[in-house]
């Protein structure tokens, strides 16, 4: 089904032919302060768990045919590195099993299209459910990444939560998948669009860990239990930059965690996951992902 809408203010970015860089950032997920509860009750113990895990990653790469050779092989090949050094680096090794391409004008543009005055926003729901069913590769236990040349304006990415519900023959399970703006791979310039501060391939990285139940750093402000996470300090809310120093939550212990690959700081900022992030992401996986 066909859901025309209206996203204030994104009018404006379509004029130009050509990829124009946003401005800001949105990551499309909202921390899920609900799936705590029956997180706490699945999770295995720190001690039960294995030491490392290994995971197999799909790559999808999606373009319109404006933009069809703006994600290059070389492009992909930076991203991978990125993304698999992130994660190696706290015991999680990603496995890159499969790189697929497709060029189509709805696809590329992640199923939402600007149709003009009359029209509007259009949702594509129907074709996005489709192609989810028909690409998504492996188990509940598989990353698949999707990067579109074309992403909703503004946006860096969207990933899926872990769910208890997700059944391999459903739409959940289909749609469990992190989406990326092409926009935020290492190579894509300025002069193609690229986001100011987020162009090294970090987006990538920060949508994974939303993946393994990784909330943002600053979920719950200066209240507990903030991020679940009991080593990410407190943080108010989004910061933005790379400002040393930064302390949103002066009566709480630590600074604001700018280095944090979790937060929305920059990506030339952001570099690392804290011990207690690293167990989170492990018993999350092993308590919905992959029983042991």
């Amino acid at each position: 089904m066909i859901f025309p809408f209206t996203l204030v203010g994104l009018v404006p970015i379509l004029a130009s032919a050509k990829n124009v860089a946003p401005q800001g950032r949105d990551c499309l997920v909202s921390d899920e302060r609900l799936v705590q509860p029956p997180v706490s009750r699945t999770l295995m113990q720190s001690q039960d768990l294995p030491s490392s895990i290994t995971v197999d990653v799909h790559f999808h790469i999606s373009s319109t045919k404006e933009h069809e050779d703006l994600i290059t092989d070389a492009i992909v090949n930076a991203q991978w590195n990125v993304l698999h050094r992130s994660f190696a680096k706290h015991d999680i090794n990603l496995v890159l099993n499969s790189t697929d391409r497709v060029v189509d004008d709805i696809i590329g543009k992640s199923f939402l299209v600007y149709e003009g005055l009359g029209k509007g926003w259009v949702k594509y729901t129907d074709e996005e459910n489709s192609f989810y069913k028909s690409t998504r590769r492996g188990g509940y236990d598989a990353l698949n990444l999707y990067f579109f040349s074309d992403y909703s304006p503004g946006a860096t990415g969207y990933c899926s939560w872990p769910t208890v519900i997700a059944q391999d023959d459903d739409l959940k399970f289909a749609q469990d998948s992190c989406q990326v703006s092409g926009l935020t791979m290492p190579g894509i310039t300025p002069e193609q669009g690229s986001f100011e501060e987020w162009n090294l391939g970090h987006i990538a990285v920060h949508e994974a860990g939303h993946w393994f139940g990784l909330n943002h750093t600053f979920s719950g402000g200066c209240s507990e239990p903030g991020d679940f996470v009991d080593d990410t300090p407190a943080q108010l809310t989004q910061i933005y930059g790379c400002p040393i120093g930064s302390d949103s939550c002066p009566d709480k212990p630590g600074l604001d965690p700018i280095h944090n690959f979790m937060g929305y700081t920059q990506d030339n900022c952001t570099n690392s996951f804290t011990p207690g992030q690293k167990r989170r992401m492990f018993e999350t996986f092993f308590g919905f992902r992959r029983k042991v």
